[in-house]
């Protein structure tokens, strides 16, 4: 694995630059009104995410300080939708939300439109559920671990390491 421009291997440095000076931003992608999807994620993510470093988390953030590192979500997603490509310019704004409720919600850590991990669950329950807010909060735990389980630790080649 190799960084590019669309795609680069997870580090938890990656984690730590997007902590840093302000809150990390959560974009959701929602066609409706209501931001409270946007709130309980961020909420979820400050109280059952990773805990490993400190951050604030913020749905609403506009002046955006650290690097372009942002946590993307689609709630209820169509089952169709490919969470690896939440990164790419647009991609998320293309996709309707789906009619009928999947209960699929998506999410990716990206660093402006590098994509750098994400994850695919189905949560039945409203957003306004602790249930809910567990779920996401460990989402959260595997889109930004202290470690990469996919990327080769201690590697002899610089190649291996990315």
């Amino acid at each position: 694995m190799v960084r590019t421009a669309t795609y680069g291997a997870y580090t938890s440095g990656d984690a730590v630059l997007a902590a840093n000076h302000s809150p990390i931003k959560i974009t959701l992608q929602e066609n409706v009104s209501s931001h409270e999807p946007g709130k309980a994620i961020a909420s979820a993510m400050e109280q059952y995410g990773p805990k490993w470093f400190r951050t604030k988390y913020s749905s609403t953030m506009t002046d955006h300080k650290t690097q372009g590192y942002e946590l993307r979500w689609v709630y209820n997603a169509p089952i169709n939708a490919n969470e690896d490509r939440l990164c790419d310019d647009d991609y998320a704004n293309s996709l309707e939300e789906s009619k009928a409720p999947t209960h699929i919600l998506l999410g990716a850590f990206c660093r402006k439109s590098t994509f750098l991990s994400s994850i695919r669950a189905t949560i039945v329950e409203d957003f306004n559920t602790e249930k809910f807010r567990k779920t996401v909060g460990y989402m959260g735990r595997k889109l930004m671990p202290i470690r990469n389980p996919d990327r080769i630790e201690n590697c002899k080649k610089i190649e291996e390491c990315l």
